[in-house]
């Protein structure tokens, strides 16, 4: 192996250490919300190990044993800088492509399993069972004490019916 191969090889497994670090870090931020959210996230996190296996496979360790190699054979290259080195254009569009289908399985892993949370609505109060039986017999002895002809309850049955829910503090008022 040529000095120049050998500085193309050790930008070409720092580079792609790198983008691989950088895919993991959205591997590990979307695996983290979908947890959160309480989605399912085996699959995911599968998908995501899958995509980085994938780069660190066919990306990192070919280059990574290459640059071990020169650097058994040639252990005065280790301190030699890979500034200005630029990275062959076949092996380049190559790690492009790898990385790019890496990183779209994590997102599309990401948005077809992560469910976000139903938000509670504020508007409905949390009642206990014993709420909801008082309700239920209120509503009885509503019915029951309301003519079939007439619509409307007498004012002093409701405020009968209003100062028994009082009393049994069915109604909550926040303050």
């Amino acid at each position: 192996m040529t000095k120049e191969k050998y500085l193309e090889t050790k930008k070409q497994a720092r580079v792609w250490f790198t983008v691989n670090i950088l895919i993991s870090l959205i591997a590990i931020t979307g695996g983290s919300l979908v947890i959160i959210s309480q989605s399912r996230h085996i699959p995911f996190l599968l998908m995501s190990l899958g995509a980085i296996t994938l780069m660190n496979r066919v990306l990192i360790t070919p280059a990574f044993n290459a640059k071990k190699e020169a650097e058994e054979q040639h252990p005065e290259w280790k301190d030699l800088s890979t500034k200005g080195t630029k990275i062959p254009v076949e092996d380049f569009q190559k790690g492009f492509l790898i990385s790019v289908a890496a990183l779209l399985i994590v997102i599309v892993g990401f948005f077809m399993f992560y469910r976000p949370l139903p938000k509670a609505d504020p508007t409905v109060s949390n009642l206990t069972p014993k709420d909801v039986q008082i309700l239920q017999e209120l509503e009885e002895d509503i019915e029951s004490n309301t003519p079939s002809n007439s619509n409307s309850l007498d004012i002093d049955k409701a405020k009968d019916l209003a100062e028994e829910a009082q009393r049994e503090n069915w109604l909550k008022r926040e303050e």
